[in-house]
């Protein structure tokens, strides 16, 4: 038995060029940072409409803005685990949190490759990197682990002060007016980055050039966990020693630098972003496998689909469920961030 669809090749061999991962992979990653492009502008129109005490037709709020809350969400996923109440403020990011944790679980840290953006301008800036350079710069061995420590320590510090803080607490601290508008907070952030915020971009941009994944190699907390989850996925990378030739190719495909080239039987590595790469470039038939429990073979094109399949259908079933868009109204909005910024007024020195 082999997860695959080979039978589309047979059928129709144009089409089986077409769907090839890396095409299927640089797809959804552009219609993701498309998405979340046209939801930016979304969100700007919406927050310029209630601070400007607009009338007329109520611009969209997009709920996908939430995914710029991952701390809301650990919040909501706490508050989820112990009363069993959906998050009414922001559940969208609540359930974009659940359906990378349930990827992360099944597929490893396949979200980082698929449709994080993040990732996405990553690699393309690695890409950039290699065009001018000719190459990618590698870190000494005993430098590559002491920057991998730094993601899991800021791992460690969101977990000890989210996870750890008492249920109570975490409830309380999403009825506060702050975390109602934490989403538009979070934008202005953005939109009024001081001198320090647009220094600590730059670095990690040139350092992503220079460096294949800096920023999700060595400082994402939230790869750091994906990474763990992932190491208990179903799904495993194996590898064929006898039939290995140390070509390198897999290793030069990697997006995220792990030395698959350097691994016996299974590749077991939490850096691991189940991109596909190293399977689809191996030269001999068999050598890099994904596969289900370690037994049933997985292609990379099923892979593929599948992470896409189950990350946007948790999503549609949010929809369908009335479990996505806020139960804030426009006025509450307006109201609390008014509230919010007379609050910050009267605390400035």
């Amino acid at each position: 038995m082999k997860l695959s669809i080979d039978g589309i090749s047979k059928k129709n061999p144009s089409l089986a060029k077409l769907l090839t991962p890396r095409i299927l992979r640089k797809a959804v990653q552009l219609i993701v940072v498309a998405i979340l492009m046209l939801a930016a502008w979304q969100f700007y129109d919406f927050v310029e409409y209630i601070r400007s005490g607009g009338i007329g037709p109520i611009p969209n709020r997009p709920p996908a803005a939430e995914g710029l809350l991952p701390i809301a969400a650990i919040l909501a996923f706490k508050a989820f685990l112990a009363i069993r109440v959906i998050d009414p403020i922001h559940p969208a990011g609540l359930m974009i949190f659940i359906a990378t944790i349930a990827i992360a679980w099944l597929f490893r840290r396949s979200l980082c490759s698929w449709i994080c953006p993040i990732g996405t301008l990553s690699e393309y800036l690695a890409a950039f990197g290699r065009k001018t350079m000719g190459r990618n710069l590698t870190m000494p061995e005993w430098l590559d682990i002491a920057l991998l420590a730094i993601k899991y320590a800021i791992l460690l510090f969101i977990l000890r002060t989210f996870i750890l803080m008492p249920t109570a607490e975490a409830i309380s601290f999403m009825q506060l007016p702050f975390y109602a508008v934490s989403d538009i907070k979070m934008f202005d952030l953005y939109l009024n980055l001081s001198v320090t915020g647009f220094a600590i971009i730059t670095a990690l941009v040139v350092g992503s050039i220079f460096i294949k994944s800096f920023w999700c190699r060595y400082l994402c907390p939230y790869g750091a966990l994906l990474g763990i989850l992932g190491l208990l996925s179903p799904v495993v990378l194996t590898k064929n020693n006898e039939t290995c030739i140390d070509c390198g190719k897999c290793n030069k495909a990697c997006p995220n630098n792990v030395n698959v080239q350097g691994k016996r039987g299974i590749v077991a590595t939490a850096e691991c972003i189940g991109c596909t790469s190293c399977v689809s470039v191996c030269p001999t038939k068999g050598t890099l496998t994904f596969k289900l429990l370690g037994i049933v073979p997985i292609t990379p094109i099923v892979f593929g689909i599948s992470v896409v399949v189950v990350f946007f259908g948790i999503i549609a079933a949010a929809q369908l469920s009335g479990h996505w868009d806020t139960n804030l109204t426009v006025d509450a909005y307006r109201t609390l961030d008014h509230m919010m910024s007379n609050a910050a007024t009267n605390l400035a020195p």
